[in-house]
């Protein structure tokens, strides 16, 4: 009966722990709206399920004509160069083309509106280096040169001070973004804030929290869809997200780029 009180005891202290580690384990609860949201941002993007509304105007697929976002958005988009110029410097990729099988002269219809949140890489453009890239310059500049150095020394040729000179006066640059800028004003989707760092794993939080179902990976780890309802094949949202990968491919980060409508 002496060795009773101590099995119990390594009983509740086992208790304990897995109650500790049930805790531990719970999904995280996210209270207040994500990193960099500000509500009186501007311009308004507000999207539930596949209907959008841009500082209150709302926008309807198919619908909504070009022209009609010109006292909106302060521009007319119709033609795609000032779509594009449009997107580049606010982020919001709307467009608009006449209905499959118009007559010649038809309106032009908005079919598809994209908010991006983080822009894309685009190694076709070229863009002054930031600090990090210069730091990176500095060092392959003086790496450049002690290759020259060596390369000399070993072949007994004579300093080249026109090779150091181009080595010294290489421009830095880095890759480009597109769009140019991204969204920076308010953007909500079906009652949540959309911040510009959040993971996947934070928005199936928060989608949680709200009664949504959860986005479901559509054509691999970059494309998710939002479902329509609880059951069915029908989506009205695409998330799209950047992917990092770590040894063997393995995803260790999801961060959302855009979602567009459709």
């Amino acid at each position: 009966m002496r060795g009773q009180p101590s099995k119990i005891l390594t009983a509740c202290l086992l208790a304990m722990m897995s109650l500790v580690a049930a805790c531990d384990a719970r999904e995280p609860l996210y209270v207040g709206d994500p990193e960099g949201v500000n509500r009186k941002g501007q311009p308004q993007v507000i999207i539930k399920q596949e209907e959008i509304r841009l500082n209150g105007f709302p926008i309807k697929q198919y619908r909504t004509r070009a022209s009609d976002l010109i006292p909106i958005i302060g521009t007319d988009i119709s033609s795609q160069a000032s779509s594009d110029a449009y997107w580049n410097a606010t982020g919001l990729q709307i467009h608009a083309a006449p209905e499959d099988g118009a007559p010649a002269g038809s309106p032009e219809l908005i079919h598809r509106f994209v908010v991006w949140v983080r822009p894309g890489i685009d190694y076709g453009k070229h863009q002054d280096c930031d600090a990090a890239g210069l730091a990176r310059h500095r060092e392959s500049t003086q790496m450049s040169l002690e290759s020259l150095d060596k390369f000399e020394k070993e072949n007994g040729f004579p300093r080249d001070e026109e090779a150091r000179q181009r080595v010294l006066t290489r421009r830095c640059s880095m890759a480009g973004h597109t769009p140019e800028n991204a969204f920076s004003g308010y953007f909500e989707v079906d009652g949540i804030p959309i911040g510009s760092n959040m993971s996947l794993k934070e928005i199936q939080a928060r989608r949680k929290q709200r009664g949504l179902e959860p986005l479901y990976m559509d054509s691999g780890p970059q494309i998710y869809v939002a479902p329509k309802g609880k059951t069915g094949p029908q989506t009205n949202q695409t998330w799209v997200f950047e992917v990092t990968s770590g040894d063997g491919g393995v995803i260790v980060d999801q961060r959302l780029k855009s979602i567009s409508i459709p």
